[in-house]
């Protein structure tokens, strides 16, 4: 390895998270809030960090993979170390633990919180939890890729961060062209949210639930979060960009160059059709369960709105849906394995996968009824290469392995089978709430201090999507 250089692209991306910080830090002013030193004295230290490792820039090294890995990994762990800092003055939150979560939570897009009192929380410090959603959203090592030269042309660093970047295909020859055009299209989109959100929201609130609705996170400025508006276009508005935000910024960038191609796409058309039959079922179950207090509309804009949250693992809310008939429950909970398509910013196993898994499925039922057929699979008329369902299996038992493990522990703790269970489904797949005591308008604030590491590193394992961190405790990846 080299060191030098690893703590050098270490120091660049750190130095992202410094000038992140600013915008909060004039807003603890613009509010009159007495807490500058929470940003004065991070912004210091990373900005320090940030220019003493100039003097090991060297922009032609190639990195190994093992090199983009400890990058990759080390760079989340250190964003989340870091970002914790705000929250600790003034005790906002009580211990390290509790704000290196809330950290971990921003940063990966889960939206898990720990806050007992959101609202009571200063507006700069709540803009820059919200912050944390969208610099993780698309990945901090993606922008920095995109902004530092010296970053650029390091292919592996790129499908480090984004095991599954472009499934579809490639964007543009380099990995910074990549980079750059998946930003541009999150800003733009970003931008447009917050333009449809402002009349009914004022800038403070719309800029902060844009940052949350595109990323995938789900992190209000409010303990009721968007229920809190009582608004119908707020819900459209928002629903609608969870929706573009849980979809491949490769379409988006196709689409915003003339070419519509979302109907193409097989993955598209699965995910499309999940959200219309889990709407469905959960507005029957609600219309009939609720049986003169509900109207069928009222039932399907309640349906629609968490339904779309959960299966984008955004976690929005605007119904405790904790609550709700035992069915409608199961079909939330199934849907936290989902996910939205590849090169998205949603989380969990992802519909590409189960798009695959179902595929390979249909084909081995074939070939018990016909030994010697041979039957190709193909993804958007391309041929899936041999071997990718085979790891698709190997991620996906990983991913229900570790979700029963650390629901199992979470269980031995103390915690109720629904609470740990429904934490580890939430947190794995960055979804955020779960039911029982995570409900949507609850906290984990009442997990042990190793639970909340273990959720921690559920969330850390989702977002790289498991096998770029594990591969750090394999002891052949250090030699």
């Amino acid at each position: 390895m080299h060191p030098r250089f690893v703590f050098y692209s270490l120091s660049r991306i750190l130095g992202i998270l410094a000038i992140a910080m600013i915008p909060p830090l004039l807003l603890s002013y613009s509010y009159h809030e007495t807490i500058h030193y929470h940003f004065l004295f991070p912004i210091l230290i990373l900005g320090l960090l940030s220019l003493y490792s100039y003097r090991y820039q060297h922009s032609n090294l190639d990195l190994t993979i093992q090199e983009s890995i400890l990058i990759v990994v080390a760079s989340w762990i250190l964003a989340s170390a870091f970002g914790a800092l705000p929250f600790l003055f003034d005790h906002i939150l009580p211990s390290y633990t509790d704000a290196f979560f809330e950290t971990m939570s921003g940063f990966t897009a889960t939206g898990s919180t720990v806050l007992p009192d959101i609202d009571s929380v200063p507006k700069s410090v709540l803009f820059w939890r919200s912050e944390t959603h969208w610099l993780g959203g698309m990945g901090i090592v993606v922008l920095a890729i995109a902004i530092f030269p010296s970053l650029r042309h390091k292919n592996t660093l790129f499908s480090s961060e984004a095991p599954n970047p472009i499934s579809e295909e490639r964007l543009f020859p380099r990995i910074a062209q990549v980079a750059l055009s998946y930003w541009k299209v999150y800003v733009i989109l970003t931008v447009v949210e917050i333009v449809l959100l402002l009349p009914a929201m004022g800038v403070y609130d719309a800029v902060t639930h844009a940052f949350a609705t595109i990323a995938g996170g789900g992190f209000s400025t409010h303990n009721a979060s968007i229920a809190y508006f009582h608004s119908l276009y707020v819900e459209t508005v928002v629903m609608v960009f969870m929706i573009i935000g849980a979809t491949s910024f490769v379409l988006h960038y196709q689409a915003l160059h003339g070419k519509f191609l979302y109907l193409k796409n097989t993955a598209m058309r699965l995910f499309l059709l999940t959200i219309l039959v889990g709407t469905l079922l959960v507005t029957f179950n609600l219309y009939f369960f609720y049986h003169g207090e509900m109207t069928w509309l009222t039932a399907l804009r309640k349906a629609a709105f968490q339904v779309v949250s959960v299966v984008t693992t955004t976690g929005f809310a605007t119904e405790d849906f904790k609550v709700w008939p035992a069915f409608s429950i199961l079909v939330l909970m199934v849907l936290m394995f989902v996910g939205g398509t590849s090169a998205s910013t949603s989380g969990s196993i992802k519909i590409w996968r189960l798009d695959i898994m179902i595929k390979d499925f249909r084909r081995r039922y074939h070939q018990i009824l016909h030994p010697n057929l041979v039957e190709h699979l193909y993804a958007n008329q391309r041929l899936i290469p041999p071997g990718t369902q085979i790891k698709v299996q190997g991620f996906i038992i990983s991913y229900i392995t570790i979700f029963f493990l650390s629901g199992l522990i979470l269980t031995l703790l103390g915690n109720s089978p629904g609470t740990a269970f429904s934490a580890s489904a939430a947190t794995l797949g960055n979804v955020g709430p779960g039911i029982d005591l995570v409900g949507p308008f609850d906290n984990f604030a009442h997990f042990s201090s190793l639970g909340k590491w273990i959720l921690s590193l559920n969330m850390l394992l989702g977002r790289l999507e498991i096998w770029t961190v594990f591969t750090l405790f394999l002891p052949e990846f250090w030699l």
